[in-house]
Parts: structure tokens; C-alpha cells; sequence
């Protein structure tokens, strides 16, 4: 087992918020950072000590980069797994890459998921317009359409409510290699991140509760609301497909609460995840130290709850006031939030906000989950009403 120690370097592919969150764990805890990605000037280009920056497919270039880190991980699954490969050919990647190749195609995880046993939302494969049709009959409608890979916030997806449409809305979405699944429904969508190190030891946060709105990620709560069989049975599943899955690192594994003591995978993310910025402020170690600790080789922190309750809500671009022509002519008032006790502010360092794109988040500590979900809320209108 390599152990890369404090004083070695972690190179980040993907330069998001959630690399952004990994670089500041791992400066914390006296690691260099290089990142690589095609964007400049990125949230953690921001804080890294080098970035490179050029297209995922410069295979010269990325292994250049994984030449000066001693391990590298990813904070987004989108990245190709050509790219991910050729950072191994210099360095050591965690998690697998093959494990990335799983995650990032949405018939490959459920495929896998569901012949480890674990229940899975019903769900055909659709390449052609013949497999549409009988994935329609199979199924039935309501049903959700999405493209197999790619997506995330609900890109790339429709929902089809009758056969007839279902033609129009795989057209919609390129004609390419799609999922359709069965509409479920649900009383909650939960989820568990889990690390789990080169040791095989696994540890998790517990179940959060996660609350949408258009599809994007609005509010995680927790613990979730659930009776206490639920929520070690979703915990028990996420260890599971761990396991399953050789993980070293982090994995959000989604599911949803049918009721009845009844649970659905949903998908998976190699990585942090949105619903876990909470575990920042609300735990002793972070999902970013997780994974820190994870990739590089070194004991897992034990998540120990620093309050009773947490609320994370997003904070999107439609916060900031525009002039016709898409000019920000105002900020929120970010001292409103401030003045508030137990509220914690993170700003993503995205340079130009826009309407759906998420700038940062807000978390509340609480003693109960209704009050810090409430909280959490009202903090967040207070900027929109002073913006």
C-alpha cells in the first residue's frame, strides 16, 4: 500500500468547485496542488500551485501534468477515460479509472449496480429508434429519457408521457445512446457519500435528504428524515456498491425513499457531491478530507456530528441582478447572511454569474433538520430580497 504523505503533490483533473474544496483540504494539510483542465482561470486553478491549462483530449499534456504529482484524482466524472489512463501511465489515480469509465455512462452503472444485487430503477437501453419503441412497451409511460451520458442538473434528459412522443424527445436529445427509465415515485431522494480507503475500511456521513427544484440540487438536509431501518438500509447499500466496485476514494450513491421501507438506486458519483458540502462545517472531517486521505493512502477520518442537525442550500446566479443585457449590476448583500449565527458562507470564485449556475452554498447548523432547512432558507431569501 502507498502512502503519499503531507509535502508530496495531488494533481485534480477537473477545475470545478468541488476540486476547489478538495485544494483546500489538501493545502491545509500541507499538500501541493496542480490541477488540469481546459478552463483558465478556474475555482481551483484559483488555488493551486500550478494549473495546466489545454483540452482533455492532449493526452501529451496530461501526462505532463501527472509527472509532477505523485497521486491524482478527479472532481467530476466527465472527464474521458482515455485522459484518465494517460495519467496513469505517470502516477497513481485514485479511484480507478475504470471505475470512471462505469460512473460517466448511465447503462454501465445501472447494469453494474444491478447485478450486484441492489435494486435498481427499472430501465431499458435505447440506441436505436427500434429499442425506443420496445424500452416504451416494456416500461411504460411516464417514463424518463435520458441521454447516457453526459448529463447533470437535468441536462440532457425528457420526460416522456406517452409513446407517441417518445420519438420526439430521443430526437430532442441527439438521437445517441440514451436511457429510458421507469417514472418513479417517491416520497424523498436521498443520499449517502461514502469513502472507502486502500485498506477496504469504509465510512460514511450518514443518510441525507435532498430537495430539487428544475432539476438542480436545492437543499440537502441532515440527517434525513427517515425512519432509522431506512436509513441503515441506504447506508448498508452504499457500502455495498463500494465494495462492489473496488472504490478508493469517495462515492455518492443516489437512491430513492418509495416508502415502505423501500429504496431505488438511482446513480452514482466517483467523487464529492453536492449534497455533502455539508459535512464542511457539520462534521469532524470533510467528504474533501475524506477523499484526501482516501486517494493518498492514509486512515479515514471518523465522521463525528459537531451539531445535531445541518442545512446546505445552493446559491445560483440567479441571486445577482442583471441589466437587460446581462451585465451584473448587482451583488448580494453577503453581510445579511453574515450577521446570522451558526450560517456559513462558501463562494466558488466563478468570475461570471448567470441564471442557474451554481456560485456557492449556504450551511446552517441546527439542533433539529426542519429548523436548519428553514434557516438555511431564509438566509438564502434574505440575500435575494437585498440583492
Amino acid at each position: 500500500m502507498t502512502r503519499i504523505v503531507p509535502g508530496h503533490t495531488m494533481g485534480i483533473l477537473g477545475s470545478g468547485q468541488l476540486g476547489r474544496m478538495l485544494a483546500q483540504s489538501a493545502r491545509q494539510h500541507g499538500y501541493r496542488v496542480t490541477v488540469f483542465s481546459p478552463d483558465g482561470d478556474s475555482p481551483t486553478g484559483q488555488l493551486a500551485d500550478e494549473a495546466f491549462v489545454a483540452p482533455y483530449d492532449d493526452l501529451d499534456a496530461v501526462r505532463g501534468f501527472a509527472a509532477g504529482a505523485d497521486v491524482v484524482t478527479f472532481e467530476f466524472e466527465n472527464v474521458p477515460e482515455a485522459t484518465a489512463r494517460a495519467a496513469a501511465e505517470m502516477a497513481i489515480v485514485r479511484p480507478d479509472p475504470t471505475l470512471l469509465y462505469v460512473a460517466q455512462n448511465r447503462i454501465r452503472e445501472k447494469t453494474a449496480v444491478e447485478k450486484a444485487g441492489y435494486p435498481v430503477t427499472p430501465f431499458r437501453a435505447v440506441r436505436t429508434a427500434e429499442e425506443l419503441e420496445a424500452a416504451v412497451v416494456a416500461l411504460g409511460t411516464p417514463a424518463v429519457l435520458k441521454t447516457a451520458s453526459s448529463g447533470y442538473d437535468g441536462k440532457g434528459q425528457r420526460r416522456v408521457d406517452a409513446a407517441a412522443t417518445a420519438g420526439a424527445a430521443w430526437v430532442s436529445l441527439g438521437g445517441g445512446e440514451c436511457v429510458l427509465e421507469a417514472f418513479m415515485r417517491f416520497e424523498r431522494e436521498l443520499s449517502v457519500v461514502v469513502a472507502r480507503g486502500t485498506d477496504g475500511k469504509v465510512a460514511d456521513f450518514g443518510v441525507f435528504e435532498n430537495h430539487h427544484e428544475e432539476h438542480i440540487l436545492d437543499a440537502t438536509v441532515s440527517p434525513a428524515r427517515v425512519p432509522p431501518e431506512v436509513a441503515e438500509a441506504a447506508r448498508d447499500l452504499a457500502h455495498g456498491i463500494a465494495r462492489h466496485l473496488d472504490l478508493v476514494g469517495v462515492l455518492c450513491v443516489e437512491l430513492f425513499d418509495l416508502g415502505g421501507g423501500n429504496l431505488a438506486f438511482n446513480e452514482i458519483a466517483p467523487r464529492p457531491h453536492n449534497s455533502g458540502h455539508l459535512t464542511i462545517e457539520a462534521f469532524s472531517v470533510s467528504q474533501f478530507e475524506q477523499q484526501l486521505r482516501a486517494v493518498c493512502g492514509l486512515p479515514l477520518g471518523e465522521p463525528i456530528r459537531r451539531a445535531p442537525a445541518a442545512a446546505m442550500v445552493n446559491l445560483l446566479g440567479d441571486l445577482w441582478t442583471y441589466d437587460v443585457d446581462g451585465t451584473v449590476v448587482a451583488e448580494p448583500q453577503w453581510a445579511t447572511l453574515l450577521r446570522r449565527p451558526q450560517t456559513h458562507l462558501h463562494l466558488y470564485g466563478k468570475k461570471r454569474p448567470r441564471s442557474g449556475r451554481k456560485m456557492g452554498h449556504v450551511t446552517v447548523l441546527g439542533d433539529r433538520p426542519d429548523v436548519a432547512l428553514a434557516q438555511a432558507r431564509s438566509a438564502r431569501s434574505a440575500l435575494l430580497a437585498s440583492a
